[in-house]
């Protein structure tokens, strides 16, 4: 072998170790880039940014070609130094030719050009993907074959292939969680997109009122007491009216459209019924989710839903107000009575009502309670988990959280001091309050 003829393959070489940093850089680059980075580029009429989006739509089709074309120059490129090596140094060379290729590959062709990529992938990927558009037409003959091959596999070893998206509603409450962490977001943001992201897995009775604590009027009570009421007491702008049974509602009352009525046919002499002001109830059942009653709202153009049980049985109301609460927090105006569910003490005990929701508290204290029992308040949790109704003064520990009774009406939790245990529930724990579960089901 002539001097010009092993420049000329070692030039070669050289050529197909930078295909194959090119390969590698495009892969990180591809694979790592920002989706909804790059869907707000293409939004925004950068065309670079629809041609990656183009490009990656099919995740494994862009794969199968990157590592085939990075697997060819591969290959290539050492069948070529092992050739030169064997003639300049016989046998010997294909040990020098194996040490100087794996040298090579893995500091040129794969570690320099993937951490280069890793560093801005989005920049990267917009000129990347004009190429590797082109590769990924030229190589479909071969990488349509390989996939098939492999998917072939996959299902003899008893695996699906994944014929769904990469990105899902997982990612984006990963984002949102990233983003409070490192900073980008305010808790205020995260706990408000957190709470949009859980609409769609609560129901309305999570949310709503309960019939123990709705603000009612009997429609049959005069008209001038029903005035004396509304206009000395602070009250809700909309109130259910019942008539003859606090299960019977009949209206809603909006109390400005009473105010305009009673104030028109005072100016006149004339006597009205509350029934001519009322609108007609709107009844929905408790197992509505959020998002979609949050939508019915606003197609049926109403502010509260009376809400009802499989029976028929009211089991409280539901505004839209309560849903916004959800995601923003408690909307105070100046009637409204400030309410104070919980008191962070010195000795890092928290003083917090029975009544308040266990999601509220994983929000406000940053406690991991499961939220996906059938309680929704703190009292029903100790209550659902412990099986029974725990003594005043009795100390329960639950997913690393030690809860003392503190206060009870008749046979109701009060009010109850939670003491942090843990930051963390340990398996040990779970197990313990899945057994103390498992326990409380058996002896029911």
């Amino acid at each position: 072998m002539g001097d010009t003829e092993v420049l000329f393959t070692l030039g070669f070489i050289a050529f197909l170790l930078l295909f194959s940093a090119f390969f590698s850089g495009s892969e990180t680059a591809l694979m790592s880039s920002s989706k909804p980075k790059l869907h707000k580029m293409a939004k925004e009429g950068n065309a670079k940014a629809e041609r990656v989006n183009k490009v990656t739509s099919d995740p494994e089709r862009l794969l199968s070609t990157i590592l085939l074309g990075n697997n060819l120059v591969n290959i290539g490129a050492s069948a070529l130094t092992t050739g030169v090596f064997i003639k300049l140094f016989g046998e010997s060379g294909i040990a020098v030719a194996t040490l100087i290729m794996t040298f090579l590959v893995l500091i040129f062709a794969e570690i320099i050009p993937k951490t280069l990529a890793s560093r801005s992938p989005e920049k990267h990927s917009l000129w990347i993907a004009i190429p590797m558009n082109a590769l990924l037409y030229i190589l479909k003959p071969f990488t349509v074959f390989i996939q098939l091959i492999a998917n072939g596999v996959l299902r003899l070893m008893g695996i699906k292939p994944n014929d769904s998206g990469n990105f899902d509603e997982d990612d984006v409450r990963g984002a949102i969680g990233m983003g409070l962490e490192e900073g980008v977001l305010e808790k205020g943001e995260h706990r408000m997109l957190d709470s949009v992201m859980k609409l769609d897995e609560m129901t309305v009775a999570d949310v709503m009122i309960h019939r123990r604590d709705m603000e009612m009027l009997n429609a049959e009570t005069p008209i001038e007491e029903i005035y004396r009421i509304l206009s000395t007491k602070p009250v809700h702008s909309r109130l259910p009216l019942w008539k003859g049974d606090k299960d019977n509602i009949i209206g809603i009352l909006l109390v400005k459209d009473f105010f305009k009525a009673h104030y028109f046919m005072k100016e006149q002499g004339k006597d009205f019924s509350i029934e001519d002001v009322m609108q007609e109830p709107y009844f929905v059942p408790e197992t509505v989710l959020l998002n979609d009653q949050m939508l019915e709202f606003q197609t049926q153009r109403k502010h509260m839903a009376v809400v009802v049980d499989e029976y028929g049985d009211i089991q409280g109301v539901l505004t839209l107000e309560d849903i916004l609460e959800e995601i923003v927090g408690d909307i105070l105006d100046e009637h409204d009575i400030v309410k104070t569910h919980y008191r962070m003490d010195r000795d890092n005990t928290i003083t917090v009502t029975g009544q308040f929701p266990v999601r509220d508290a994983n929000k406000e204290f940053g406690w991991s309670l499961p939220e996906e029992e059938d309680a929704v308040t703190l009292a029903g949790f100790i209550v659902e988990n412990l099986g029974r109704i725990p003594e005043l003064g009795e100390t329960v520990e639950l997913y690393g959280i030690e809860f003392k009774v503190i206060m009870k009406r008749k046979q109701g939790i009060t009010k109850l001091r939670a003491t942090i245990i843990k930051s963390e529930v340990t398996e040990d724990d779970s197990s313990n309050n899945d057994n103390l579960n498992k326990e409380n089901s058996e002896n029911s």
